[in-house]
């Protein structure tokens, strides 16, 4: 019998991010999505106002977050670090420090300061989608990092995707590679006609080494207290005891985490999704495993393939092993033709684009690798200005959220996973 999985998020509340808002009214309208009120953080920004930042977690990623907002000031752009937060207090303390802002006892705190009008998420996966909704229920605009949101949270997701919505906030999701105008070229050929109708995309993640789940432990003594919060840790996830791995290295357990699927997929899918014009999947399926790595705690695949395919009646494979490294060129095919890239690093570009039409010579074009955090943080203080729609909106993330989440419960349940478009619900 089938199961709807709406329930598996906690559903509590979640936002979406601002799409011009009289451009979304039908569809809001068509969602149950009514006006609510909001607290409201400092009024309408003017160009040149200076805007106040806040950091919610400040590991690897948010630090460099952290840096590129640091650089951007030094090079005039009206910005100001007011605050940080983070579970882990030496390492809170370590950002405060770099960047001469304050320091809060927890993200509550930090949404509380009027002062700050936009914060970025870099927290473990399951604190994503409930921060960000607390987030924009304080009157904040968003920069959430990727995934969206844990693999059991969908329907905490799509709450996130509708509070957005009514309360017009301006959110992006770290979603880089919709900045990389490296892609444009790629999205031209296919519009042109180039290859024909996209019907099958072929991409893949390969690496050597489990370090991006072995995270390394900062304090091996390191016990529940003022400086490690456990608990704000744990968020809604299972109440387990404390452990140094798990606080630390916690993108081994599908407690809060999903592997390849959520952790390295969203950057290979990403660009995909948005040059295809692709929305919800219509069915995925996957499979893989812990093929390598287990000869410690690992729960989280270190092997994982994927197809998804799509109402347009196309396929997206994607492959991963952190066995071995050996790249394959991801490929488009169309019925009058391919296009590949090489050199990829998918968010970050690649080196060059090669048409191959059924009949005639290919073509091997110029790529680039631009610095798409940096892009993506340009293009959400523009939108947070100007509350036009950024390039990765949260509906957007929502479309590459469901795809990630259907293929990982597909992967656990051992089944198919289809999907609901008219209850936006994903379905096994």
């Amino acid at each position: 019998m089938n199961s709807r999985i709406s329930t598996l998020g906690d559903a509590t509340s979640s936002p979406l991010s601002r799409r011009q808002f009289l451009q979304t009214t039908s569809s809001a309208a068509a969602l149950g999505v009514v006006a609510a009120p909001f607290v409201a953080s400092r009024s309408v920004l003017g160009a040149n106002e200076r805007l106040g930042v806040g950091f919610i977690g400040v590991g690897g990623r948010g630090r460099y977050h952290l840096d590129v907002v640091l650089g951007m000031i030094n090079q005039g752009e009206s910005l100001e670090v007011v605050g940080i937060s983070d579970t882990y207090g030496p390492r809170k303390r370590a950002a405060t420090e770099h960047a001469k802002a304050k320091a809060y006892a927890n993200y509550h705190e930090l949404l509380a300061d009027p002062a700050i009008d936009v914060v970025l998420i870099a927290t473990p996966d399951r604190l994503h989608v409930p921060q960000a909704i607390d987030a924009i229920r304080a009157g904040k605009d968003v920069y959430c990092e990727k995934p969206m949101g844990h693999w059991s949270q969908f329907a905490l997701s799509r709450q996130f995707y509708q509070e957005t919505v009514k309360l017009k906030r301006v959110v992006q999701i770290g979603n880089q590679g919709n900045s990389n105008v490296a892609w444009k070229q790629v999205r031209d050929l296919i519009q042109k006609g180039a290859i024909g109708r996209p019907q099958h995309v072929q991409a893949g993640y390969y690496r050597y080494g489990d370090w991006g789940e072995r995270m390394p432990i900062a304090d091996p003594n390191a016990k529940p207290g003022p400086d490690c919060d456990w608990e704000g840790f744990l968020g809604d996830a299972p109440k387990v005891p404390f452990t140094v791995d798990r606080f630390f290295s916690w993108r081994k357990y599908l407690d809060y985490a999903g592997g390849p699927c959520t952790d390295l997929f969203p950057h290979v899918l990403t660009p995909f999704i948005s040059l295809l014009g692709l929305k919800f999947p219509s069915l995925a399926v996957a499979s893989g495993g812990i093929f390598k790595y287990d000869t410690y705690d690992r729960e989280v695949p270190d092997t994982f393939n994927m197809c998804v395919d799509y109402p347009q009646k196309l396929s997206i494979v994607l492959v991963c092993t952190l066995a071995n490294e050996f790249p394959t060129d991801p490929a488009i095919r169309g019925d009058e033709g391919t296009i590949t890239m090489q050199g990829p690093a998918f968010e970050g570009g690649f080196d060059s684009v090669t048409f191959i039409p059924r009949k005639g010579e290919k073509t091997v074009i110029p790529g680039s690798k631009p610095n798409t955090t940096l892009l993506h943080w340009q293009n959400f203080l523009h939108c947070v200005r100007t509350r036009e729609k950024p390039v990765s909106d949260v509906e957007f993330g929502l479309y590459v959220q469901a795809a990630m989440n259907m293929s990982m419960l597909a992967f656990l349940n051992k089944k198919v996973a289809t999907f609901d478009t008219d209850k936006l619900d994903i379905v096994l």
